[in-house]
């Protein structure tokens, strides 16, 4: 009996350790949403999957669907996914991923909030930013994972913010000027 491989680019959202030398996942990724999956010894020296499945990294990602649970059978770099250097951005980064922790259950593919997530990343990735850039791709993109996830109801007063995934200067400039608002919207979504 063969088994379909199903490979996906994605983001370790959280591991935990899982029998002798394996390790349990959370992934997000962009055909599965976000799954729960074993891989067998990638704690060992010797894994060639160990470097590709730290916490919070980006990848590309093979799985192949168990009785119970997923199987990870495969892991590499993304091209062209960039690697976050800025400590800052680093936390900023970490706080998504387990903000998406936190709100997504249950497998549900939604490409939407994958592609929210994608610039998201990539942005943090191009350079370092300063505090307020920074705060403000942070409201922005909480904003519009809450909405993608169907936890924001006032979507008039933020059109355009929410109209597509990238993160562009005029969107950050309207964050600005939509500062209290937003903030209290994305309170009350979550």
């Amino acid at each position: 009996m063969s088994h379909h491989i199903y490979t996906t680019p994605g983001w370790i959202v959280h591991s935990s350790p899982h029998g002798e030398a394996g390790k349990f996942f959370l992934v997000f990724t962009r055909d599965l949403g976000m799954i729960g999956a074993t891989a067998q010894g990638v704690r060992l020296s010797q894994s060639k999957l160990r470097y590709y499945t730290q916490d919070f990294s980006y990848g590309l990602f093979s799985f192949v669907r168990g009785k119970e649970v997923w199987r990870m059978t495969g892991a590499k770099d993304v091209e062209n996914g960039g690697e976050i250097v800025d400590v800052e951005n680093k936390k900023l980064y970490v706080r998504i991923l387990s903000l998406l922790k936190r709100l997504l259950s249950g497998e549900e593919k939604n490409e939407k909030l994958f592609d929210i997530i994608e610039e998201f990343y990539l942005y943090l990735c191009k350079s370092v930013v300063s505090k307020e850039e920074r705060e403000m791709v942070e409201y922005v993109t909480v904003l519009r994972i809450l909405n993608s996830l169907g936890y924001i109801y006032n979507k008039d007063s933020f059109q355009n913010i929410l109209a597509n995934s990238v993160l562009e200067e005029d969107v950050l400039a309207e964050v600005g000027v939509l500062k209290e608002s937003l903030i209290k919207e994305i309170n009350n979504g979550l």
